[in-house]
């Protein structure tokens, strides 16, 4: 029979015997003319031959008496129906057949293992779903496998790894956690891997790996890490080694593993809230390193790993500990510590949120002489002392001395203003003073120059101020004699002087004389202004390109033919300027 055709069916009924649970099959049979569910032939070895069937729906699935009387809870829907793997001789005898689940077996769970286990293999298929060869070439493969409500382990031979007798089994990898779920996997180039399984039984758990077993018996079993395992007896837990040996006894009410070391309690924890319990700390040589005070542990994450180090809460504050039990910082702080420069952290006040710490990495407080103290930039931080503020590093020395009224960043550049009695100037991200506090006020144009303004000294009625433009180093770029300084394009700024306006360019030369009744902002390189009574353009060399008689003037914008052109009025007419200025209609 040619097993590159498409197809295996079944010919026959099942017949299912209800005093034993099991399926026998008459016969089955290859039928070349039919399609059916995807299928993979894997090579015969010593006889046997393995055939993993992939269902698309449910009316060709089948199911085991025990899952109709009694549906284990991961079934999936049925229109995604489910696989079977069927064991048969070379005289096409079926010797056994199991169902293949990719989901939990049951509330207790089963976890396939990311080095151990498969579940499918729809990427080996050819274009007639056959395999394409078998183990050893591709690997040694494991199935999850159930039968009348049991779960078991069998490989690509049909050989049980573990026996289809268990209630559950729970999957570890090289880690010692509990694997995701995944679809295949390889066992090529890894014949030195051990597979660790805790399996169920009659209620109990137990645990198998390639070379131990621990037979179950235990009301709970998990594997923590190298010969250790977190055990529950009499409702109590502790700790014991692949020996069973006592490494903790049980009689606590809860034991949680963290990085090399152990939570301990006697505490009833009602609602599962292990945020409330108090803890106690077990080092890794099982000794009890702190009495039963802490809530329970977070890491603190550094770089985006953790730390070593733990934020813990007792009853009057939280704090930091290490993985020994010692307390490495004072235990008054709120929050969980936030660390966004990797250099310090933030935290709040227990009892007072509105209360800001910053900590070192050592914990120790920065800015702790003073009033107040919050993130500045470039890890310095702003302090208050009475009502004057300042700048310092994370070593507490003074950057900007508490002397100032306020200072704040300005977002859109690396500057920032700065004021001290009443005067303005400003500063850098780094606490730099690059313009002292002399003028009366400043504020910084969208192409980062310094819009500047001074006041008459004389003048007792606080009218006579002048604005002038500086660049972001302070320097003067203009003389202090305009009324208004306005930005009309990113390089351009118009002017005012009295009623009358003007245009600078990106230096503070003036382009224009200060002498238009008005001047509108820079569109595709012109400007509206007005004159007297009529309109007219400016380039932004600051050149008049048409007289000023023009009414109801448009910006200048691309046609259809992708020329810049403008419309106006001229008495009551409407025309068409070009970018010469030049009316073209």
């Amino acid at each position: 029979m040619n097993l590159k055709l498409y197809l295996f069916v079944i010919v026959n009924l099942l017949i299912f015997d209800n005093s034993m649970g099991q399926i026998t099959l008459s016969s089955f049979e290859f039928d070349k003319e039919k399609k059916g569910p995807n299928t993979i032939y894997y090579n015969f070895y010593n006889g046997i031959q393995m055939i993993e069937i992939d269902y698309n729906n449910y009316e060709k699935a089948r199911i085991d008496y025990q899952d109709m009387i009694k549906p284990i809870s991961s079934i999936r829907p049925r229109n995604y129906g489910h696989n079977t793997i069927i064991l048969r001789n070379k005289n096409g005898e079926l010797l056994h057949q199991y169902n293949l689940r990719g989901k939990t077996f049951k509330s207790t769970d089963f976890l396939p293992s990311e080095k151990c286990i498969t579940v499918s293999h729809a990427s080996r298929l050819d274009a007639n779903y056959i395999a394409k060869t078998n183990y050893p070439f591709y690997g040694k493969y494991s199935f999850y496998v159930t039968e009348n409500n049991k779960a078991g382990i069998i490989d690509t031979l049909g050989t049980p790894i573990l026996e289809v007798v268990y209630d559950a089994i729970l999957s570890y990898g090289d880690n010692y956690n509990l694997n995701s779920y995944v679809m295949f996997d390889i066992r090529n180039d890894r014949e030195d891997e051990t597979c660790f399984y805790t399996i169920k039984r009659d209620g109990k758990w137990g645990f198998k790996s390639d070379k131990l077993a621990i037979e179950p018996k235990y009301e709970e079993l998990i594997s923590l890490k190298k010969n250790v395992f977190k055990i529950k007896k009499s409702d109590k837990y502790g700790l014991i080694n692949y020996k069973e040996e006592s490494l903790i006894e049980p009689i606590y009410t809860d034991l949680i593993y963290k990085n090399d070391f152990y939570l301990y309690t006697k505490e009833a924890i009602e609602n599962i809230d292990k945020y409330t319990t108090l803890y106690g700390v077990i080092d890794s040589n099982f000794k009890i390193k702190t009495q039963p005070i802490y809530s329970n542990l977070e890491d603190i994450i550094e770089n985006y790993y953790p730390s070593g180090k733990y934020w813990t809460c007792k009853t009057d504050g939280c704090g930091a500990i290490d993985k020994n039990g010692n307390e490495i910082s004072k235990f008054k702080y709120g929050s969980m510590p936030q660390n966004p420069y990797n250099k310090y952290y933030r935290t709040t006040d227990y009892k007072d949120s509105n209360i800001r710490y910053i900590l070192n990495l050592d914990f120790e407080e920065i800015g702790k002489n003073y009033d107040l103290i919050y993130d500045w930039k470039n890890q310095l931080f702003t302090v208050k002392k009475g009502t004057k503020y300042g700048l310092i590093d994370l070593n507490n020395k003074i950057v900007l001395p508490c002397e100032y009224d306020s200072f704040w960043e300005e977002s859109r550049n690396e500057l920032g203003t700065l004021i001290k009695n009443k005067k303005y100037g400003v500063i850098t991200s780094k606490g730099i003073v690059v313009i002292p506090c002399k003028y009366d006020y400043l504020y910084f144009t969208v192409d980062n120059t310094i819009v500047a303004t001074l006041i008459d000294t004389n003048d007792k009625t606080n009218r006579e101020r002048k604005v002038g433009l500086l660049d972001a180093n302070g320097n003067q770029m203009t003389t202090f004699k305009y009324d208004e300084i306005e930005t009309i394009d990113y390089g351009f700024y118009r002017v005012r002087i009295d009623t009358k306006y003007g245009v600078l360019n990106k230096e503070g030369k003036e382009i224009t004389p200060v002498k238009y009744d008005e001047i509108y902002r820079y569109r595709n390189g012109f400007c509206i202004a007005k004159l007297d009574f009529g309109y007219g353009y400016i380039d932004t060399s600051g050149k008049e390109i048409t007289h000023f008689y023009y009414e109801k003037p448009t910006d200048f914008n691309y046609n259809i033919e992708k020329k810049l052109t403008a419309k106006a009025y001229l008495r009551g007419k409407e025309v068409i300027i070009d970018e010469n200025g030049k009316v073209v209609k």
